[in-house]
């Protein structure tokens, strides 16, 4: 069988997993790979062994020898590249979000329906196994109907000072309330009907990133469940892991508390004190295999695509999730609660 030729779009951090996991799978050929900045493109070339480093993402779509493409560049990036693709009939991996306005997200929508290539969000905490394991637990029952919850994704000053160029065009609400928005989805098995939020702006914008410190939201579901959901950028640099991340829900039978910010089994203490170690999202693997759930989610791109298997999030799940999002930045702009039925 041929393999499906693969390009990515964004040579940052998250579009090496992407180009790992391509060179890895045995059902994948990494072909291509693609940045606006020439020197980084030639690098993850290099990096990769890829045949061909580009600087404009139209060139790499345009190309025979590409079947698919990922994308994996900055948040507010994502809508042309998917557009583009998604009439040039590729299959397309996106990171999340889908998009950053309600409007680009339906566009792209309505282009995966008339496609004929398939499109899947990155939402790879779907198959997180915390995660996993809590949905399984609700789905049989074991805390009866969720009443309520608290949910937390947020990191420290690290990501918009330190590790994101483009912080101040973004926030922690898109960066990480999209991951957080979609899982609550996926557990709940439920839709976002209502959402109230407030938002508070300062120490990041004092020390040059123009972006909010803080959302603070309240999410209320169709079949009744209310979870209270933060998404900083200001947590402190001591913590010993830059995400914080909790999830817990509460049900007329019982209740289930989720942590999955850091594998306390491994734990390094040193220069900066303590710090947890990833030990699930990435693991060591085999020549011809890749594991952790970070790389899981990508295969599962390549499983749907080969083998015709589902998706693990699709177009309308983007779309649900950016109207959720721009529905919390209204409501916190206008200090109302916002309806989203």
């Amino acid at each position: 069988m041929s393999k499906l030729r693969m390009g990515v779009v964004g040579a940052g951090l998250w579009g090496a997993n992407h180009a790992h996991a391509f060179n890895t799978l045995p059902e994948t050929e990494l072909v291509a790979v693609c940045d606006v900045d020439e020197t980084r493109a030639a690098k993850m070339r290099e990096a990769t062994g890829a045949a061909v480093a580009l600087t404009d993402y139209r060139a790499l779509i345009a190309r025979d020898d590409i079947d698919a493409i990922s994308v994996a560049t900055p948040d507010f990036t994502h809508s042309p590249i998917i557009l583009a693709a998604l009439k040039a009939d590729k299959h397309v991996l996106s990171e999340k979000p889908l998009a950053t306005t309600v409007a680009e997200a339906e566009e792209i929508a309505a282009a995966a329906r008339a496609s004929k290539g398939k499109l899947m969000v990155d939402f790879h905490n779907r198959v997180n196994p915390v995660m996993a394991g809590l949905k399984a637990m609700v789905e049989e029952g074991q805390i009866g109907l969720p009443r309520h919850g608290m949910a937390r994704l947020s990191n420290t000053q690290f990501v918009p000072f330190d590790m994101l160029s483009w912080a101040a065009k973004s926030s922690a609400l898109w960066f990480l309330g999209s991951h957080l928005v979609d899982i609550l989805r996926f557990v709940l098995a439920d839709e976002v009907v209502r959402v109230y939020a407030v938002t508070r702006k300062g120490l990041l914008a004092a020390g040059g990133v123009d972006t909010a410190d803080v959302h603070q939201s309240i999410l209320e579901f169709s079949k009744g469940t209310i979870v209270t959901m933060e998404n900083s950028w200001i947590l402190s640099r001591d913590n010993p892991s830059l995400v914080d991340f909790k999830l817990e829900l509460v049900g007329d039978k019982g209740q289930v508390q989720a942590d999955p910010t850091h594998n306390g089994g491994l734990r390094r203490v040193g220069e900066g004190g303590l710090r947890y170690a990833d030990y699930i999202g990435v693991v060591p693997t085999g020549s011809t295999r890749i594991g952790g759930f970070v790389f899981e989610s990508i295969a599962r791109f390549v499983d749907s695509v080969v083998r015709g298997d589902p998706l693990l999030a699709d177009a309308e799940d983007g779309l649900a999730n950016t109207r959720i999002l721009a529905a919390i930045e209204t409501s916190a702009a206008s200090g109302r609660a916002v309806d989203l039925s």
